[in-house]
């Protein structure tokens, strides 16, 4: 066989996507002077979200229960986007829903942001800001002219009245001007400013203004003027808006759970890369390669590397998505690996085990990855923007929600649906290219090195263990876990997190040592609360934290944070209390998120069902698909009742993890599915009895899984350990409980899905023959 020419692919495709991960990785820009241009965006032209750049999630409905239309709600975004535009903030997100009459506003602080005050934020662009010129200095005097007569307003100083608001006026109000000044001035009288019904300037008139120009008087500084000329320039809002809900964060802990997030990655790669190289040696190395390019490509998606793509918006929750993506990502590697060595145990050439591997691992392959892009697509159809394409899609569904958008989970959809469809890319196409190349390069046409023995085969061991047969074992098992629960469960009940329930929690970093007793009291009479719950920790910026949570339902405004921040520092000057975090939650929002993430949760579940129903309806799909369905709710109870164990309050990562859970295990299972449809094929039901025959299946299919589960468990143990190391939280809430949810998918596929298969398609023979 003439097989001269053929290694090339190994190297181009190997030395093109190194090419392409630097690339993406630092990008291509020019810089001279102080301006840079950008050819290329690499990861440090990412957006990241709120949680890194620290920033404010808000929803605004209109106070004083305002029936709005729905072209007033449309004006209200117009303006509150106007403002932020002022403010400097760009890079925002606004949603309407005009169902429940809500804005949903989330942005991330200016990159040279000093003064850290979210509220101060949220009451700029949520007052009205009707500005009105009145005739003498009463509330009733007669209106010259309002703010739609200015055309333009600039903060500008003047050396004898300090900061000041420069109005320009359009030729109508310009002549309303000229008119009342004209009037106004024979008797010396005076012209008021009012903003929303607050007297902002009074000034006496000494001669008539013609010039369509005035000043705004007062006690301002910079960013007051700036502030009330930026109001001006947008125009009012058509009502009152009221922030129902809203969480805010530093910057400065966003900032440094993003190194610690990069370097948890960073770990997770090395480690799967190196057991990956032990473990299958050349196809190792190889998967090694694409997986790099795999994550680099993730993250060029992201930043807007492909001009196709607008990019997106990463979070802490999404990094954790490319993480775990680094585990998953090897599956089609491993899966390709092992029916490799699989096929040179059966002493087949190399050639021939290489292409009969590709061939009967490819099925598996995409059933697999089908099921976590349902599962992703559902995460973004649900959390996402709802003029996103799996919003649209999904809205049948989703509709009466309206836009109640989380951005972080959206993000780790975004990045986990991300990989699975780059794992096509590089995982099996770039894959098999580079192993194929590999084949035919002559230094590199040694059956060990792809898993064999130098002597020709391989050591490739089909386990026996008798999963059917000890499945009563494993039923008993299962059941047992399932009551602690529920008993634990009873007992101590369910913690839900303000996300769900609604309510207040503010997190406070300070200085010192604080005595609770005394705090919780200041506390209790400044916000006119009691049975205040008050907790002690850190942050990851190594500062002691003080976390405030309201009983109930009970909810802060802005100007009572404010209040209870001022309150605190006047009284323990020592501690220097800042604000690090707030989460500030409408109980009947609430409601609606955890319903809408019950809702998600059924759905996804609905299609797995119906994907694996068709699939596999050649060996009884529907039975298949259902008791693939009771082994992810048994895997998604595990993963609930490590939240409850832990006492880890039900938020937006607990519904993340069981959709997570849902992708992962359902691939497991329909990886062992695969192989019982292959084996029925080839042994019918005349050479092999039904539960030998599911035997078999799974533990030719034992090896990928054990790899797959390792894989990916070290990734999100990474994660897990740097979380705990450095304080966040919010990420170990999420990674720890998935963690054991990825052990229980293994287990739930292998001793609770096939057994159960095998019990219902023998009681239904069994009925027949009765």
């Amino acid at each position: 066989m003439n097989r001269k020419g053929k290694s090339w692919p190994l190297f181009v495709v190997a030395i093109l996507i190194v090419l392409f991960s630097l690339t993406a990785i630092f990008g291509v820009s020019y810089t001279y002077g102080d301006t840079k241009n950008v050819y290329v965006k690499g990861a440090s032209d990412i957006r990241f979200g709120i949680d890194i750049r620290g920033g404010v999630d808000v929803t605004f409905m209109p106070a004083d229960d305002v029936e709005a239309t729905d072209a007033q709600m449309t004006a209200a975004k117009t303006v509150i986007e106007d403002r932020l535009v002022g403010l400097g903030i760009t890079d925002y997100e606004s949603y309407v829903d005009n169902n429940k009459n809500r804005i949903i506003v989330r942005f991330p602080w200016k990159n040279d942001e000093a003064d850290f005050n979210p509220q101060t934020a949220i009451d700029e662009i949520g007052t009205t800001a009707k500005m009105v010129f009145r005739k003498g200095s009463s509330a009733t005097g007669e209106e010259i002219l309002s703010g739609d007569d200015v055309a333009s307003a600039s903060a500008a100083y003047n050396e004898t009245e300090g900061w000041v608001v420069q109005l320009k006026f359009n030729s109508a109000g310009a002549s309303a001007f000229a008119t009342a000044t004209t009037e106004l001035a024979a008797s010396n009288g005076t012209i008021s400013i009012w903003l929303d019904d607050n007297n902002i300037s009074t000034a006496t008139v000494n001669e008539a203004i013609t010039g369509g120009e005035a000043i705004i008087k007062g006690n301002f500084d910079q960013d007051s003027a700036s502030t009330l000329a930026n109001q001006i320039n947008s125009g009012s809002l058509p009502f009152a808006l009221s922030a129902e809900s809203y969480s805010t964060i530093s910057p400065s802990l966003g900032a440094k759970s993003l190194n610690v997030m990069v370097q948890a990655g960073i770990i997770a790669f090395i480690l799967v890369a190196i057991l990956m190289i032990v473990r299958y040696r050349l196809p190792g190395t190889i998967a090694v390669i694409s997986l790099m390019g795999q994550a680099a490509a993730t993250l060029a998606v992201v930043s807007g590397y492909f001009t196709v793509f607008p990019g997106s918006t990463l979070t802490l929750p999404g990094i954790a998505g490319i993480i775990l993506g680094i585990g998953m990502g090897v599956d089609a590697n491993v899966i390709t690996a092992e029916r490799i060595k699989e096929e040179l145990s059966k002493n087949k050439t190399l050639e021939g085990a290489v292409n009969s591997g590709f061939k009967m691992g490819l099925t598996p392959i995409i059933d697999g990855n089908v099921t976590i892009v349902i599962v992703a697509a559902i995460l973004m159809g649900a959390f996402g923007p709802t003029d996103g394409f799996w919003a649209k899609v999904f809205n049948p569904i989703f509709y009466w929600f309206g836009p109640s958008t989380a951005g972080t989970i959206y993000s780790f959809g975004f990045t986990l649906l991300t990989s699975v469809l780059l794992n096509f890319v590089f995982g099996v196409w770039a894959t098999r290219v580079m192993i194929r190349g590999a084949v035919h390069f002559k230094p590199l046409r040694k059956a060990w090195l792809f898993g064999g023995k130098k002597e020709g085969g391989a050591d490739f061991k089909t386990p026996s263990i008798n999963f059917i047969g000890n499945r009563k074992k494993f039923y008993t098992f299962s059941c047992a876990l399932i009551a602690v629960v529920l008993v634990f469960c009873g007992i101590f009940g369910v913690k839900m997190d303000v996300e769900f329930k609604g309510g207040s929690m503010i997190t406070l970093a300070y200085e010192g040592d604080a005595d609770l007793n005394d705090l919780k009291s200041t506390i209790g009479t400044e916000l006119g609360k009691s049975n205040l719950t008050l907790q002690t920790g850190s942050d990851i910026s190594g500062n002691q934290t003080l976390t405030v949570t309201l009983p109930g339902s009970d909810t802060l405004t802005t100007e009572q944070l404010d209040n209870l921040l001022a309150a605190l520092n006047e009284q323990y000057p020592d501690n220097k209390f800042v604000q690090n975090e707030v989460s500030n939650v409408d109980a009947t929002i609430g409601k609606e998120f955890l319903l809408k993430s019950v809702v998600a949760l059924v759905a996804a579940c609905v299609l797995i069902l119906l994907y694996v129903a068709y699939r596999f309806r050649k060996i009884g799909g529907l039975k298949a698909g259902s008791t693939a369905i009771v082994a992810l709710l048994h895997d998604m109870f595990v993963v609930f009742g490590v939240f409850v164990l832990l006492r880890i309050p039900l938020n937006g990562n607990f519904i993340a993890a069981l959709l997570t859970i849902l992708g992962y295990s359902i691939n497991d299972t329909v990886v062992i599915y695969d192989r019982i449809r292959e084996n029925s094929a080839l042994y019918g039901k005349k050479q092999m009895s039904l539960a030998e025959l599911v035997n078999l299946s799974v533990n030719q299919s034992f090896a990928r899984s054990l790899m797959t589960s390792i894989t990916t468990c070290l990734a999100l143990g990474v994660v897990c350990v740097v979380s705990v190391i450095y304080r966040l939280d919010s990420i170990y809430s999420f990674a720890f409980p998935l963690l054991f949810g990825m052990v229980s998918g293994v287990y739930s596929t292998i001793c609770i899905a096939t057994p159960l298969w095998v019990d219902w398609k023998n009681k239904k023979k069994a009925a027949k023959k009765a």
